[in-house]
């Protein structure tokens, strides 16, 4: 009797320790279950001091390559093309002779000027002879003196018009175009080669009205080529024109450059940069790092291990950066990641 009721009492204290173990158990589970809701509170954030530096903000715009001279050359006499000396892309200097066309009828009349003005001149040198010895009038001696300048005019005349058989390149540069053949019939003014110099070329573009307080002549700009991302090359404003373009409101502007190897083609594109604003100090931080609110524009920064939201007014903006004229000082922890989701006073973790 006694042996089953110590049994009984053995089992109900196993039972109760069982039981007092549980309730333990279960206290411990929540608190640490607390703890893991308070951690997961903490927001994990990256902060940045902010630091003074020097700040460049840019006028971006989209220029096209020129070369600095485009020539057409036309024909300025008629007649078959006799012998083209050049092709579509020969390099040609000064003077250098293109082409050649027919001249034997012009041959003809320059002989024929020529003796006219050989016989005008024997004329005149015995007209003069009698005039001088009073055996001729004057007016018959003045006659003679003009038909003498009329024979020289004329045969200076069809000199010109042989001159011009020969056709000749009127400045350096590349063939870029060439219309007509040899045994082609030339027709005066009918275009027969396009010259181009781009030993150097001109940047055009055009300057938006609300930007012109910027750009004048002589302004410096950095100009990049898409087609050579690592080509970089500085120029100042060498043009600007005087009238608003009435369909886009913009002001042309030449920038003129060197281009020696000839890598700048003619209708290539241009990225333009020219100087709005510079400060040699001023807090300068990432655009991303700004929120617009509807109480207006704000960042956020580490109070301890706390989230302080800090109402900040804006200066310049270039590429991803802002100027922040007020509402940050120097030193100030500021979050740059992480911050989008933050509220004011919100936990917060500090990632190194």
């Amino acid at each position: 009797m006694i042996g089953r009721f110590l049994r009984q009492y053995v089992m109900l204290g196993g039972l109760l320790g069982v039981v007092s173990l549980s309730g333990c158990g279960e206290n411990g589970n929540a608190a640490d279950e607390k703890e893991v809701k308070q951690e997961k509170r903490a927001v994990n954030v990256n902060v940045h001091p902010v630091q003074l530096r020097s700040f460049t903000n840019y006028l971006n715009l989209v220029g096209v390559v020129q070369p600095r001279r485009r020539v057409v050359v036309s024909i300025e006499a008629n007649g078959m093309i006799e012998r083209v000396a050049i092709e579509k892309g020969d390099r040609v200097k000064k003077n250098t002779i293109l082409a050649e066309i027919q001249d034997n009828l012009l041959q003809a009349e320059a002989l024929e000027a020529e003796a006219a003005l050989k016989i005008s001149q024997l004329n005149l040198t015995n007209q003069k002879t009698l005039f001088d010895q009073q055996a001729a009038s004057e007016s018959a001696y003045l006659e003679t003196q003009y038909n003498h300048d009329i024979a020289k005019a004329r045969l200076t005349h069809v000199q010109s018009r042989l001159s011009k058989t020969i056709i000749k390149a009127p400045i350096s540069g590349v063939i870029d175009n060439r219309v007509m053949e040899e045994g082609e019939l030339a027709i005066a003014g009918t275009p027969f080669v396009e010259i181009v110099d781009i030993t150097r070329v001109k940047i055009q573009a055009g300057v938006p009205e609300q930007h012109l307080r910027y750009v004048q002549k002589g302004t410096e700009a950095i100009l990049k080529f898409p087609a050579y991302p690592d080509l970089m090359s500085e120029g100042r404003v060498t043009y600007m024109g005087t009238t608003l373009n009435p369909d886009n409101r913009t002001v042309s502007i030449e920038i003129e450059i060197p281009n020696p190897d000839g890598i700048m083609k003619p209708e290539m594109a241009a990225a333009i940069r020219v100087v709005k604003d510079f400060m040699d100090e001023a807090i300068v931080i990432p655009q991303d790092a700004v929120i617009d609110t509807d109480q207006g524009m704000m960042v956020f920064i580490a109070d301890g291990n706390l989230a302080k939201s800090m109402p900040v007014t804006l200066g310049s903006v270039s590429k991803d950066q802002v100027v922040v004229t007020e509402g940050l000082q120097v030193n100030m922890p500021l979050i740059t990641v992480g911050h989008r989701d933050l509220v004011d006073g919100e936990l917060i973790n500090i990632k190194k």
